[in-house]
């Protein structure tokens, strides 16, 4: 049995009630989906770094469609995921993946409100 990294959980003085989760599907381009394999993790380092309020910041890649890859975040409030929306690293990370034509089509992305501790 594999020994799971449980570094991204969150301590557990916060309560993970009324926590907002967001849940984004993005495609790699044509034969991109190492690049942004490799973007996408530099990201969630560094969202993980810089991000106080953000609890949860995982990028997934399918196990079967190597340009298709999911994201998990989660953020203790409002206040936190507006701060990562408006966040000059996020930007700069956008900027790159579109000079770099990373992505086809759009990023789909739903936020949800937990309603479990």
């Amino acid at each position: 049995m594999r020994r799971v990294d449980c570094a991204f959980l969150p301590p557990r003085d916060v309560t993970m009630s009324n926590v907002l989760t967001v849940v984004a599907s993005i495609r790699a381009a044509k034969n991109k989906g190492d690049a942004l394999a490799r973007l996408l993790t530099e990201q969630a380092a560094v969202v993980l770094r810089e991000e106080p309020g953000c609890l949860v910041y995982r990028a997934h890649r399918s196990a079967t469609d190597p340009e298709a890859f999911l994201f998990y975040e989660v953020y203790e409030s409002e206040a936190a995921l507006e701060a990562h929306r408006k966040a000059a690293h996020l930007a700069a990370f956008r900027d790159r993946r579109e000079k770099e034509a990373l992505v086809e089509g759009a990023v789909d992305v739903h936020v949800y409100r937990s309603i479990t501790p």
